[in-house]
C-alpha cells in the first residue's frame, strides 16, 4: 500500500507538460551536476549527487533552479520536479564526445539565465579527454556571455601524492608533465569563472597561485541536524546488522578507495587484534561501497579484488554493509563507538566528516587527513574547548595508528569534548547557511530583488 502511494507520487511529479519557459528567467540558476535521476537514491552513484541534491533542498522556495545532469542507459532519464521550483533535466552521456554539444542545446534552451554553477569532481562527467576539455566549454560559455560558477570538490596539484590511486610513479616524467597539465586546468577554470568555490581555506591556498585571491570563495561542506538513539534502537540496527548487542563499532564510512586508505585501516585492525589491544567484542565496520568512479578502472582492478579477499578472508572481525542508502547513514554512526579517517592523501573536504560532526561522534585521523581540522575556524575552536588535535592524529604506521586509537577508545571525557566541538561546527555550518553563501555569491543585489518582488508571481504559476 505504502509503495504504491509512493509511486503514484513519483508519478504526479513527472513534467510531460511542464511550462518550461517559467523557469527561463534572469533569476534562474542554472546547475550542471551529477544528480539523483527520478525516483533514484540520492548517493547511488557518486558523492556529489548526494551533495547537490541536499544544497538545493535547503535553497528558498522562491528560486528557481534547473539541474542538467548525466542520462545513465537502462533508467528512467525522464525530467522531473524536485520542488516546484527545481527542474531536474537528464541531459548528457557521461564520457560522450557529444556532452559538451548536448550541454550547449540545453544551456540554449534557457537563453534568458546567465548564472551557471557547475559542481566538478575527478570522472564526474568523463574520463581524461572530456574533463581537461570542461573548463575549455566553460570558458566558451562565459565569452557567450553566462556567467560560470564552479564549486571544486578536489584539488590536486601534485599527483605524486595520490600514486596509488592515478597509477602513476611518485617521481617520473610523467608525472611531472601531469602535475603541469594540472596547474593549466585550475587555470582555464579561473578564467571561466566569476568565482572558484572551496570547501576549506587549504584547498583555497593551493589555487591562490593559479588565479586571483578574491576569485576563491569558501563555502563549507553543509551538515544536517543531528538525530538521536536509544540504546534499544541501537540495539535493533545491531541486530539487523547480525551482530550483538554488546559488540562496540569502529566505523569507517564512505566509498572505498586506495586514497581513503581502507586495506590500510584492516590491515592495522587486524594486527591490533592480533596482539590483543582490542577486545574481541570489538568490530571494524566498513559502511560504504567500492568508489563507483573508479571501480572499473584497469590499474584499480587488482586493487579492489585484493581488497575484497581481505574483508571477506576476516569477516569475524571486518563487517562491510556495502552501499548505504541515506534514510540508514543516521542508523550506522547511530552505533559507532569511534570514527576513523586513515587517507593516505588529501584532495577534497570530507563529506563524512560532515556526517561525524553531525552525529556528534569521536574521531581520530591520519596526518594526511589533518588539513581537515586546521582551519582557522577549528583550530581556535578546539583551543577554546580544550582538545589537543595532535592527540587524534596519527601517521600512517602501527605504532602511531595504536597510540591515538588507544588513546581516544571508550574515552568518555575526549567523546564529551568533540561531542560539543561537533555541535558548535554542526550548527555554523548548517546547509541552510551554506544554501545562503551560495545564492549570495551567485547573485546580485539587483538580481536578488527581482527575485523577492517576482516571488508573488511565482507562486501562482501552476505545473
Amino acid at each position: 500500500m505504502i509503495f504504491a502511494l509512493l509511486h503514484k507520487l513519483i508519478k504526479e511529479m513527472k513534467i510531460n507538460k511542464i511550462n518550461y519557459q517559467r523557469f527561463n528567467s534572469l533569476d534562474t540558476l542554472l546547475v550542471i551536476s551529477s544528480f539523483p535521476l527520478l525516483g533514484e537514491e540520492i548517493a547511488l552513484r557518486n558523492a556529489v549527487s548526494r551533495y547537490t541534491h541536499l544544497l538545493l533542498k535547503h535553497f528558498p522556495t522562491q528560486q528557481r533552479v534547473v539541474v542538467l545532469c548525466e542520462k545513465v542507459p537502462g533508467k528512467d532519464n525522464s525530467a522531473y520536479l524536485l520542488n516546484k521550483n527545481i527542474l531536474i533535466l537528464p541531459t548528457y552521456d557521461w564520457n560522450n564526445p557529444l556532452l559538451f554539444k548536448q550541454l550547449h542545446k540545453k544551456i540554449k534552451d534557457f537563453n534568458l539565465v546567465k548564472n551557471i554553477l557547475l559542481q566538478f569532481e575527478f570522472s564526474l562527467f568523463g574520463k581524461e579527454i572530456i574533463t581537461f576539455s570542461l573548463p575549455f566549454f566553460f570558458l566558451w560559455q562565459k565569452l557567450m556571455g553566462k556567467k560560470v560558477y564552479t564549486m571544486l570538490h578536489q584539488v590536486v596539484l601534485d599527483l605524486s601524492t595520490l600514486s596509488g590511486q592515478v597509477n602513476l610513479k611518485t617521481s617520473s616524467l610523467k608525472t611531472f608533465f601531469f602535475n603541469l597539465a594540472m596547474l593549466f586546468f585550475y587555470s582555464v577554470f579561473g578564467l571561466a569563472s566569476e568565482k572558484v568555490f572551496v570547501h576549506d581555506q587549504f584547498l583555497a591556498e593551493k589555487l591562490s597561485l593559479l588565479m586571483p585571491e578574491k576569485k576563491t570563495l569558501v563555502i563549507p561542506h553543509g551538515i544536517n541536524g543531528y538525530k538521536s538513539f536509544k540504546h534499544k534502537e541501537k540495539v535493533a540496527i545491531k541486530k539487523r546488522l547480525s551482530l550483538p548487542a554488546d559488540t562496540k563499532i569502529v566505523l569507517a564510512y564512505g566509498y572505498q578507495s586506495w586514497y581513503k586508505g581502507t586495506d590500510w585501516l584492516i590491515k592495522n585492525f587486524l594486527s591490533l587484534k592480533k596482539l590483543g589491544k582490542i577486545a574481541p567484542d570489538v568490530k571494524l565496520l566498513l559502511a560504504g561501497d567500492v568508489a563507483p568512479t573508479q571501480k572499473n578502472q584497469a590499474h584499480l582492478i587488482n586493487y579492489y579484488k585484493n581488497l575484497s579477499k581481505l574483508i571477506r578472508n576476516n569477516s569475524d572481525h571486518v563487517l562491510s554493509t556495502g552501499f548505504v542508502p541515506e534514510d540508514k547513514v543516521a542508523e550506522v554512526f547511530a552505533i559507532a563507538d569511534l570514527v576513523v579517517f586513515p587517507y593516505r592523501s588529501r584532495m577534497s573536504s570530507s563529506g563524512a566528516l560532515a556526517l561525524a560532526l553531525q552525529y556528534k561522534k569521536p574521531f581520530i585521523f591520519s596526518n594526511f587527513f589533518g588539513e581537515n581540522l586546521a582551519t582557522d575556524e577549528m583550530v581556535l575552536l578546539a583551543k577554546k574547548l580544550k582538545i589537543n588535535t595532535k592527540n587524534l592524529q596519527f601517521k600512517l604506521n602501527g605504532e602511531s595508528f595504536a597510540k591515538a586509537f588507544l588513546l581516544n577508545w571508550q574515552n568518555k571525557i575526549a567523546a564529551k569534548k568533540m561531542s560539543n566541538f561537533a555541535g558548535v561546527i554542526s550548527k555554523e555550518h548548517d546547509w541552510n547557511k551554506v544554501a545562503e553563501q551560495y545564492l549570495d555569491a551567485t547573485f546580485t543585489s539587483e538580481s536578488k530583488l527581482s527575485q523577492l518582488n517576482g516571488e508573488l508571481a511565482y507562486s501562482r504559476t501552476s505545473v
